[in-house]
């Protein structure tokens, strides 16, 4: 069974790692680049390295960055008076090296991606929605700003009152990425961030229109209990005017996706959400176990 999952970080990142533990399962990821961004002088994809670290078993302990890894070089900064809010741990380190020199000979994102996977023994196609730069900003009460000041440096704090994709009009989907979604029997939107992580895969020319004429399109909520267990799409969809709870993760995805599936917590939810089919079942998968199990539902239908 061929499978597609549009994915942003760590919650998308745990769902691809429950499908590809399945046998019959052949999966292809697609990664959100809306927070990719330059620091220190390195070329950093965040998204794309969590679903490469889980699917590779060597995340950290949070969900992002490397296991067991180290600051050394993040705290060495503080001594030149660079600013190192943003961390870098010295094994995830490598793979940023790796990934801008590889970009700076013209190598395009989504080689250095496939190369950076198979180095890590990953068997699933992992697939940058596109190789051409595109950068989430967000309007915040005094601007917009990035992506990454808004998350990392301001801890996601602010109220967010619009978002928008710079560069996504002149990009175009990285190689494979349409085809990946035309020849699927399935297409997954993860439980990743609706409008920070999964609207940017969707603002690249072509791929919401491959989505939505798919037949066979099913989301994971991303709420538990109405919330996310960690992260700000709980607040970000209300702030957006989307609603609260499960109704706004439909109106995120409107005329998108024909099933949802949500957590048993919100079991109350689903008489009342329209124009989906709402399947109820347990979808926190911290654990690789769980991942597997709700993959298995996810596949079955």
């Amino acid at each position: 069974m061929r499978v597609v999952e549009l994915s942003g970080g760590v919650g998308g990142a745990r769902l691809a790692r429950g499908l590809a533990a399945l046998d019959d399962v052949e999966l292809t990821v697609v990664v959100n680049v809306g927070d990719d961004a330059e620091n220190h002088g390195f070329h950093i994809s965040p998204d794309v390295d969590t679903v490469i670290y889980t699917l590779a078993g060597v995340e950290g302990p949070q969900g992002w960055g490397r296991a067991w890894d180290t600051f050394n070089f993040n705290t060495e900064l503080a001594r030149f008076g660079v600013d190192n809010t943003f961390r870098l741990g010295d094994l995830d380190l490598a793979l940023k090296v790796f990934r801008t020199v590889e970009m700076a000979k013209g190598t395009p994102l989504s080689k250095v991606t496939s190369a950076a996977a198979d180095g890590f023994g990953v068997s699933a196609a992992v697939l940058p929605a596109t190789d051409d730069r595109l950068r989430t900003e967000v309007r915040l009460d005094d601007g917009w700003i990035g992506f990454q000041e808004y998350f990392v440096a301001r801890g996601h704090r602010d109220v967010v009152h619009e978002v928008r994709f710079i560069g996504a009009d002149r990009a175009v989907p990285a190689p494979g990425v349409v085809e990946a979604i035309a020849t699927a029997d399935l297409v997954v939107i993860g439980p990743s961030n609706p409008p920070l992580s999964v609207w940017p895969i969707l603002a690249v020319p072509g791929l919401r229109p491959a989505v939505d004429e798919h037949p066979a399109v099913v989301a994971v909520s991303p709420l538990i209990g109405g919330k996310t267990v960690k992260g700000p799409a709980d607040r970000v969809m209300s702030s957006l005017g989307l609603g609260t709870g499960n109704h706004a993760v439909v109106d995120s995805y409107r005329g998108l996706i024909d099933r949802l599936v949500i957590d048993n917590t919100d079991s109350a939810d689903a008489a009342s959400l329209r124009d989906v089919e709402v399947v109820v079942t347990d979808t926190l998968i911290t654990d690789p176990k769980q991942a597997t199990r709700l993959a298995r539902e996810l596949v079955e239908g």
